[in-house]
């Protein structure tokens, strides 16, 4: 996707961070996140969830397909019922875009767009893609990087500003990209369906780019870091394979 690293950044990374934002400057009396915690509690992370998500709702047209929908959610339990954090209640709702885009909110909110459902060949294949958003949730990458963010926000009146927020968050993009990729797939593996829908699909988008000239203005470190997902994952698939 313009890499589903890319968009993670781009769209729900930011979306958590001004929340976070707001809120630390002016917090109600009914709910504010604890700046001096390690983490995010489970009750702060659903919250936070719920909040970000009447945030997308609102800038974004659903779309309206209960059989679609029940489909999708019914994979999301199956991939649920295995993940790290089954007590979590996940969700699954389909943004109407032209973006081929998958992305995921605290709390257990997944949302992907129905050109990435146009464009997906298989079940396999949304599996993966919704497995690797059950993951972030699951590894609690959000609530890793609260603390951190906290400190980004504590220097502000020492110059810090929004483009060192951006560093600050691309730092780790790709490590919890590469995690969240594992344990998607092995997410998958585990409820049942082919734990090669993941990169059989990242390699066909990234085809589609290319294909597309996307990459003429892209750095070349976005085609790079692609490329390189879908060969770890590949070995990944591989030694799961012969373990069995």
């Amino acid at each position: 996707m313009i890499s589903i690293r890319k968009l993670l950044c781009i769209i729900t990374f930011p979306v958590v961070v001004f929340f976070i934002q707001e809120w630390h400057i002016d917090a109600d009396d009914t709910w504010q996140l604890d700046e001096n915690a390690i983490e995010l509690s489970d009750a702060e992370e659903i919250e936070l969830g719920k909040r970000v998500n009447e945030y997308i709702r609102h800038q974004f047209y659903l779309h309206n397909d209960p059989e679609l929908s029940k489909e999708l959610n019914d994979i999301t339990q199956r991939l649920t019922a295995v993940s790290d954090r089954k007590t979590l209640l996940f969700t699954c709702d389909i943004i109407q875009s032209y973006s081929i885009n998958a992305f995921s909110a605290p709390g257990g909110h997944i949302y992907v767009t129905d050109s990435l459902l146009k464009f997906a060949e298989t079940e396999d294949e949304i599996a993966g893609v919704i497995g690797h958003e059950i993951a972030h949730a699951s590894l609690r990458h959000v609530s890793k990087l609260y603390r951190e963010f906290m400190g980004i926000l504590s220097q502000r009146d020492k110059g810090i500003d929004s483009a060192a927020t951006l560093l600050f968050f691309s730092c780790h993009l790709e490590e919890f990209e590469q995690e969240a990729d594992t344990a998607g797939v092995l997410y998958a593996h585990k409820a049942g369906f082919n734990p090669n829908g993941l990169p059989d699909f990242l390699e066909r988008h990234l085809n589609l780019l290319i294909r597309n000239g996307v990459f003429g203005f892209l750095r070349f470190g976005s085609y790079t870091t692609i490329s390189s997902r879908i060969s770890h994952l590949r070995e990944y698939i591989l030694s799961l394979m012969i373990q069995e």
